[in-house]
């Protein structure tokens, strides 16, 4: 269970900027929750895919302060992490996960590993660094991809195949390429984790917004200069969008022009590697 934030812009901008005023403190204060690591992707100037990460909370760290305030980039990612139990604490395990030239963060749960599993190639089984079911899921995509598929196609079909081994798991994630970055919003139905929110201790009235009954919410924004966000919830979402339910969107970062595909439309695919 973790925090997603996600940015498209025309131009190298910082994540404050595309926020707007007093956004960034308020995300950086959902670290006092989600403090089991915290990390960030972002396409660089030579339309790389770069990736900084620390296994300790976010809480009082400079570093993402500086992220979100100094480092500019045209499509960035962050992730603050909310461990599933029994998960380590660990470099291996904080997202963003980088491979084959894309980042991934995901928000959400899948247990048992059996289906998931079986939806990775032997080559991206033995690359994983880290015993999460999110680095799991990531090499998921990555198998159909190395098969030919589009990350378009890769992340609708795993996407779609997860569904249907996980009907009752969050999938919501953001995946950032050098040329695309997508949001997957797949929660309906998602029991929210008020026991996890009981166990950290943080009264009810100080947990961030609409974690008590939208935590699973993925919303989007569009700028005046056509700059895209994405974003889980905790943020103050005025004149902010509800992504719809049950799809995947891309952004395509030479023109921000977005398309966004329902799960529905996706080949039924075995869970087989």
């Amino acid at each position: 269970m973790c925090r997603l934030l996600g940015s498209a812009s025309p131009a190298p901008a910082t994540l404050e900027t595309v926020l707007g005023s007093g956004q960034r403190q308020v995300f950086t204060d959902m670290a006092q929750l989600h403090r089991d690591g915290w990390g960030t992707a972002w396409r660089d100037g030579a339309g790389r895919v770069q990736r900084h990460v620390r296994a300790t909370t976010a809480t009082g760290d400079a570093r993402l302060e500086h992220t979100l305030a100094e480092e500019a980039s045209t499509a960035r990612i962050v992730h603050l992490r909310l461990a599933t139990m029994g998960l380590a604490c660990s470099t291996e395990n904080t997202h963003p996960f980088v491979a084959d030239g894309m980042a991934f963060a995901h928000n959400g749960s899948l247990e048992p590993a059996g289906p998931i599993e079986r939806l990775i190639g032997q080559e991206q089984l033995a690359s994983l660094e880290g015993t999460t079911d999110s680095e799991r899921y990531f090499a998921a995509v990555r198998t159909l991809v190395a098969r030919g598929a589009s990350v378009f196609d890769a992340l609708v079909d795993t996407v779609a195949a997860l569904r249907r081994a996980y009907p009752h798991r969050s999938l919501n994630a953001l995946l950032l390429s050098g040329t695309e970055l997508f949001a997957v919003h797949a929660s309906q139905d998602v029991p929210i984790p008020h026991g996890v929110f009981a166990a950290s201790g943080i009264p009810v009235e100080r947990l961030p917004r609409h974690h008590v009954d939208a935590y699973y919410l993925m919303r989007t924004r569009r700028g005046e200069d056509g700059s895209i966000l994405f974003a889980s919830s905790g943020l103050d979402i005025t004149g902010w969008d509800p992504l719809p339910a049950e799809t995947v969107t891309r952004v395509d970062l030479a023109t921000l022009a977005l398309e966004t595909v329902p799960l529905d439309a996706a080949a039924p695919r075995a869970l087989v590697a």
